[in-house]
């Protein structure tokens, strides 16, 4: 039973654990993920495995998750913060690649660039804060995102490596069962092939915009009513733009923060940052069983 190091990572509470890249195949990672999920080993709302030398992260399903890119961001200002004999292995880096580096005044701010599964272009981070607790926003070159209307107050939008049905307006109640109208959207909607698919009902009081994320992921087998959703947040903001000039949007998740999204244009190019906070909760090693281990009789 080999040891997996990993760290966890509250973006807005959508809580991410984050694996080194050490070239294990797409089946391998989803396998790996789903048992650390468990609520009986790590928990988590989704995992992805970074390659930080590299510059990657692949979410273990392949789908693109904003927030798992912005705890990416938090980790590579970690790591340059508390440099140290054990962090490198620990991070999946080569030793001595993490100069040391105090979180002074001149921590205030870093920009990193990666590259994110399901995403066509690199995204880029601008990382304020120190350990435990950072601000990170994701900014975003947007392609031509696809959103249509596909009933009263409902409209799928289409971004690349997940798509979300916005559920808005007086028609859109939250359901008693959110799990079993969320399989029923899909369905209908002919979502259950898409690398990942999003329900998110959500609704505007008093001015403060507040949504609710279930995110189905194909190839990792997990479905979860998620505390905090980046994607999610863009593809409403995105909705909502379209019907007037609001260019700014803080959109309150279930976790009990706002995700801040902002749109607009840079060098001719249309952009979007998705902006929040990213906390450590922790970080260390995992056992997790082997494959025959988990269908292996056992002995009297």
């Amino acid at each position: 039973m080999p040891a997996l190091t990993f760290s966890k990572w509250s973006p807005g509470g959508n809580t991410t654990l984050l694996f080194p890249d050490v070239g294990q195949r797409p089946a391998e990672q989803a396998r790996l993920a789903g048992l650390a999920l468990d609520s009986a080993i790590l928990g988590g709302e989704q995992a992805g495995f970074v390659n930080l030398s590299q510059g990657k992260l692949r979410m273990a399903g392949g789908e693109f998750c904003v927030n798992a890119t912005r705890a990416v961001g938090a980790l590579l200002a970690y790591t340059a913060q508390n440099a140290n004999p054990d962090q490198a292995p620990l991070e999946g880096i080569a030793p001595g690649a993490a100069p040391a580096a105090g979180c002074g005044s001149d921590q205030a701010e870093r920009i990193d660039e990666v590259l994110v599964s399901g995403w066509h272009s690199p995204v880029r981070l601008r990382t304020r804060g120190c350990a435990p607790l950072w601000q990170v926003e994701a900014l975003l070159r947007l392609p031509s995102c696809s959103i249509a209307t596909v009933g009263q107050g409902a409209h799928l939008v289409r971004l690349p490596g997940i798509c979300h049905l916005l559920l808005g307006g007086p028609v859109h109640h939250l359901p008693e069962d959110c799990y079993a109208a969320a399989a029923q959207m899909r369905e209908q909607h002919n979502l259950e092939a898409e690398p990942a698919a999003g329900v998110i009902w959500w609704r505007e009081q008093q001015g403060q915009l507040e949504m609710l994320p279930l995110v189905h992921v194909r190839d990792a087998g997990t479905t979860f009513i998620e505390n905090a959703c980046g994607s999610g947040a863009l593809a409403l903001a995105l909705c909502l733009s379209r019907t007037g000039t609001r260019r700014m949007f803080s959109i309150m998740q279930p976790g009990g923060s706002p995700l801040d999204v902002r749109l607009f244009a840079e060098n001719g190019a249309d952009m979007a940052g998705v902006d929040g906070p990213v906390a450590l909760v922790a970080r260390g090693k995992v056992w997790l069983p082997e494959p025959d281990a988990l269908t292996r009789p056992l002995q009297a």
